[in-house]
């Protein structure tokens, strides 16, 4: 129990030195952004502005988002609807933003949606390196579960995917992990030697996914126990 605890120590202090390096991601109003990480995005904004945003941990992000620009026909507004777009990429402190082809037409985007050429942009106006592919639907689908499909999608390998992992966090933590898949038993049916086991394999993770700067801070923590 009191190893267990050490650990439990151990990785709240690895946490914390992530607890508030976080990228800002900006969604404008024509982007449905669909999965963050395997989860249903929770956006920040006003329900009329032209943009809202979400924090994303620093590191390996993926997302899952559409191309949905509208147009003024008459009276009607028509809309047109791109592919979903499966996306990986690294970062660090950052505020992203889209960039994507501006349609003068209903019917130049019908055209030219898809393929969509777009990037994502840095603080500096630069294009950062990420990994796309399409997020196909299986066969006619009525309220797909994107953040599922991602998840599915990354067990299968895809080329935009990521490494899946079982520990839930939430979006100031490592939310991709390069933990692999496995079924984790329930806490009364655990012992305390699998537990400890358990929690020394994520504190190893949590470790090689750490800066320099935080696994230093880890060794003084751990040298003063």
């Amino acid at each position: 129990m009191q190893f267990s605890l050490k650990m439990a120590m151990a990785l709240s202090v690895l946490a914390s030195t992530n607890l508030y390096a976080a990228t800002t991601l900006v969604v404008p109003e024509d982007v449905k952004l669909l999965a963050v990480n395997m989860e249903k995005p929770k956006l920040e904004g006003g329900l009329f502005s032209d943009e809202k945003t979400i924090e994303i941990p620093d590191g390996t992000n993926q997302i899952v988002f559409k191309y949905q620009p509208e147009f003024e026909i008459g009276d009607d507004i028509k809309g047109v609807y791109g592919d979903a777009i499966i996306a990986k990429f690294d970062v660090k402190n950052e505020e992203l933003k889209f960039e994507l082809p501006e349609f003068k037409t209903y019917r130049q985007a019908q055209i030219n949606i898809s393929p969509l050429e777009w990037q994502l942009l840095d603080s500096r106006g630069q294009p950062i390196d990420l990994v796309e592919d399409i997020l196909e639907s299986d066969g006619v689908q009525i309220g797909r579960n994107y953040a599922q499909e991602a998840r599915n999608y990354n067990i299968a390998g895809g080329v935009a995917g990521v490494a899946v992992t079982v520990v839930t966090v939430n979006q100031h933590s490592q939310a991709v992990t390069g933990v692999e898949p496995k079924v984790v038993a329930t806490a009364d049916a655990q012992s305390p030697t699998a537990q400890d086991s358990q929690m020394v394999d994520l504190l190893k993770t949590m470790y090689q996914k750490a800066t320099p700067e935080e696994k230093e801070t880890f060794k003084k923590w751990v040298a003063q126990q």
